[in-house]
């Protein structure tokens, strides 16, 4: 039996637009190279959707399982304490849906190559 996955991109979120439509370019490339999936990008925090809202429209959907995917780089406070009780309320809500949180970014050696990347980039100022 074919079970609908749904997928969240989860951004910080900030109090300027441009920032949270970076969130969401990532969240359309990872879209676009993911597996077939109903797919919701939203904030932790400033930007709209909220995780609650994602989850609601992915439920509404027939969703049976989430992944979360935080876009947080480092680990802290969201990673360690905010996001896991989130989550926690929204399975007490929502007991039919298997929650999975996906690890945040870390130190993951592809971070490393991109911002050696961007070093040969930059610009004098």
């Amino acid at each position: 039996m074919f079970m609908q996955q749904g997928i969240i991109i989860l951004g910080h979120g900030s109090r300027l637009a441009a920032a949270n439509r970076e969130i969401t370019a990532i969240a359309e490339q990872i879209k676009a190279a993911g597996p077939a999936a109903l797919y919701e990008t939203c904030f932790l925090q400033f930007g709209q959707p909220d995780l609650a809202r994602a989850v609601e429209k992915l439920n509404r959907a027939g969703v049976k399982k989430i992944t979360v995917i935080p876009l947080l780089l480092v680990v802290g406070r969201h990673i360690r304490h905010e996001l896991p009780a989130l989550l926690q309320q929204l399975k007490a809500e929502y007991p039919h849906i298997t929650f999975v949180l996906a690890p945040h970014l870390g130190a993951d050696r592809r971070i490393a190559e991109i911002a050696l990347e961007r070093m040969k980039q930059g610009s004098e100022i």
